[in-house]
């Protein structure tokens, strides 16, 4: 049988929503294989808490958002990206289903969107996937006392799919029958709550494997009323992570294996000094998980790069009394970008941050998205990165650069903390 690639699968997908089911999972694509049109998001309704989708693209054009839950179709709406190629959809307005998932088909494959979830003293964001992995890795939380640890899993396709999790704590590896064949129905979205199969471990870390049909799964932990939502991603040897300053809270930067063997790694920094190589060098112990204090690398705004000599998963956490924010690093640089949702949250206050991982100067355009957008241009020396506050609220931020950069948002709103990533805004 002749593999089928999985940005045509996902493209085919919008279509097979609604007819046959897709074909099983196929290999990763290729580098630089075109991203399909389409992105699932983790939607959330109800107890106090609403979810925008921010949509971030290059052209105006028309898109459309298909709520799935419980095996059908539980609502749909059209949305334009208006002059400015963005815009915030109310996920209230087309469908309150609780916890579900939804389809965002692009009016381009240059486009980016986020979802982004408040409530009363909660903020979260994260940036919807593209193409689902056969195996993910999601690290950076624990199920102590206080706060919960899910991982929803979303199948928008018209057959069923099957999913293995194995857990690692500090423990080892963790004997859980529960995580083993999880079935997700067609058109259905699957809360696994790991705190109450896994309670009371400080750290845990979830390989998400694929064993039947497509899944695209998201995670989530809820600790003293704050939530954080992040996607798994698939291991890679190589992550940069910008990670703006934070003065009253904890940054972490969070490396996690799942290789049965011990795995080297080095740290490279990136700051007001340019690049610093191997500032740290250390071992990820088998199937293990390293926190590092980002503080420590440097002052204000910094940038890790995490080189591993195996596949790793990385990510970054920030914490403060009351609030927690996470999401994965990059495992790719490029010189256009979308930060979906950034600034988009109305009573807060969000920031970029850029770093150059290039070796020269960066001419830098940064849009804010909304009805009447601003742009400002600016140089970021190599090794550098660059932090700013955003003004007024908005859809998104685009980027567009001469260079080689690796951005993130992050922002505040009263106690409450979300951090999102980058997602490439071209293919070429």
């Amino acid at each position: 049988m002749k593999w089928v690639s999985p940005a045509l699968v996902l493209l085919l997908g919008v279509a097979l929503f609604l007819a046959a089911p897709p074909p099983a999972p196929q290999p990763e694509p290729a580098p630089g294989a075109t991203q399909p049109a389409v992105a699932v998001c983790a939607t959330e309704e109800g107890g106090g808490r609403s979810t925008n989708l921010a949509v971030t693209s290059t052209v105006v054009g028309d898109g459309l958002v298909t709520v799935f839950s419980g095996g059908t179709t539980a609502g749909s709406g059209r949305f334009e990206t208006g002059s400015s190629g963005s815009v915030v959809v109310p996920m209230g307005s087309i469908s309150a289903v609780g916890e579900a998932a939804a389809l965002v088909e692009f009016p381009t494959t240059d486009s980016a969107v986020a979802s982004v979830t408040s409530g009363s003293v909660s903020v979260s964001a994260e940036s919807c996937s593209r193409i689902p992995s056969r195996q993910t890795v999601v690290g950076g939380a624990g199920t102590l006392e206080g706060s919960t640890f899910q991982v929803q899993l979303m199948n928008p396709y018209a057959s069923e799919a099957q999913v293995d999790i194995t857990a690692f704590s500090e423990s080892g590896r963790e004997a859980a029958e529960a995580l083993l064949g999880v079935i997700i129905p067609a058109r259905s979205s699957v809360t696994v709550d790991v705190g109450s199969i896994l309670p009371g471990r400080a750290a845990l870390s979830l390989v998400i494997d694929t064993t039947r049909g497509s899944v695209v799964p998201s995670a989530r932990v809820d600790i003293e009323g704050d939530s954080a939502v992040w996607r798994p991603v698939a291991p890679a040897e190589s992550w940069i992570l910008p990670a703006p300053g934070f003065s009253d809270g904890v940054r972490d930067l969070v490396i996690v294996s799942t290789a049965a063997d011990d795995v080297a790694y080095q740290v490279d920094v990136f700051g007001a000094a340019g690049v610093e190589e191997a500032v740290l060098e250390g071992i990820v112990e088998g199937r293990g998980e390293q926190v590092i204090d980002l503080s420590s690398l440097g002052d204000g705004a910094v940038a890790a790069r995490v080189v591993a000599e195996a596949p790793i998963a990385v990510f970054g956490r920030y914490a403060a009394p009351g609030a927690i924010g996470l999401t994965n690093a990059s495992a790719v640089s490029g010189s256009d970008w979308f930060l979906p949702g950034a600034g988009s949250v109305e009573g807060g206050t969000a920031a970029i941050a850029v770093v150059n991982v290039g070796v020269d100067d960066a001419s830098v355009t940064i849009t804010q998205l909304r009805g009447s957008s601003t742009t400002s241009v600016i140089s970021i020396a190599p090794g550098a990165v660059f932090e700013s506050a955003l003004g007024e609220a908005s859809d998104g931020v685009a980027i567009e650069s001469d260079g080689d950069l690796v951005p993130v948002w992050f922002m505040r709103r009263g106690t409450a903390i979300a951090l999102g990533g980058g997602v490439p805004a071209s293919n070429e």
